[in-house]
């Protein structure tokens, strides 16, 4: 029983990461930039929007959108 329900994570999280590999493919390469680095390099709106060269609430605002757009599209 733990087997089946360890392999049934194990595909549930395989699908999930292609769906997410799909949706940051179809965004632009400053919201892919974005997301990347906020949510898999943990950097603060902060950090990102040094980087950038914006305001952190210009991030904020950026990060809403995308996140908005990403959910619509599952």
């Amino acid at each position: 029983m733990d087997r089946l329900a360890g392999e049934q994570e194990d595909q549930e999280r395989v699908l999930n990461n292609m769906v997410l590999k799909e949706l940051l493919g179809e965004l632009g390469e400053k919201e892919r930039e974005v997301i990347v680095r906020r949510y898999f390099l943990n950097q603060t709106q902060t950090q990102i929007a040094g980087i950038l060269g914006i305001s952190q609430v210009q991030v904020s605002r950026l990060e809403k959108k995308i996140l908005k757009q990403m959910k619509e599209k599952l």
